[in-house]
């Protein structure tokens, strides 16, 4: 009966963690494939030596990675020259790649201070430096809950943002 006891209680705090991992809320999920595709773009930028895009189609809610080939002259963003490349241009190798769940709106971007919202395809840059362009991607569920994912430009590292009061 003490064995049976004990296996019971066990039980009751390992079942709720095990339904947890095998069924992720869309929200979690979405926030967790969002920043490890941010941090694949990173690691693949740097480890390569290319320059890496995250592509975003907040239409079909696919977002993806790919090397776009090139790197820059030097170690400066831009390559050295006087403006930005345009987000849109180019395209590479296959890479990391998830679709957001159907529940999850995407309800802003915003790509080096402008608005990317009603775009069909945006793409943030990660250079091999370890820099990346100036985004924030904000997404709302069905349930009302906001998030923000934004990247700190001069590390290329993605964080989030919970509390609608403090996005940036």
């Amino acid at each position: 009966m003490v064995v049976v006891a004990i296996m019971g209680v066990v039980m009751t705090m390992a079942i709720p963690s095990m339904w947890r991992k095998l069924h992720p809320e869309s929200m979690q999920k979405a926030v967790s494939d969002m920043m490890e595709a941010c941090s694949h773009a990173r690691a693949n930028a740097i480890l390569g030596g290319v320059i890496t895009e995250l592509v975003v189609r907040p239409y079909d809610r696919q977002i993806s990675v790919h090397a776009t080939g090139s790197a820059t002259a030097d170690d400066s963003p831009y390559g050295g020259g006087d403006a930005p490349p345009s987000p849109k241009s180019g395209g590479g190798g296959e890479g990391f790649s998830f679709r957001v769940a159907e529940n999850i709106m995407i309800e802003g971007i915003r790509l080096n201070l402008e608005d990317w919202t009603e775009d069909e395809e945006v793409r943030v840059r990660f250079y091999p430096n370890g820099t990346a362009d100036e985004f924030s991607i904000f997404f709302v569920s069905d349930k009302a809950e906001r998030r923000q994912i934004f990247l700190e430009v001069t590390t290329g590292l993605a964080d989030l943002e919970s509390d609608p009061l403090k996005f940036r």
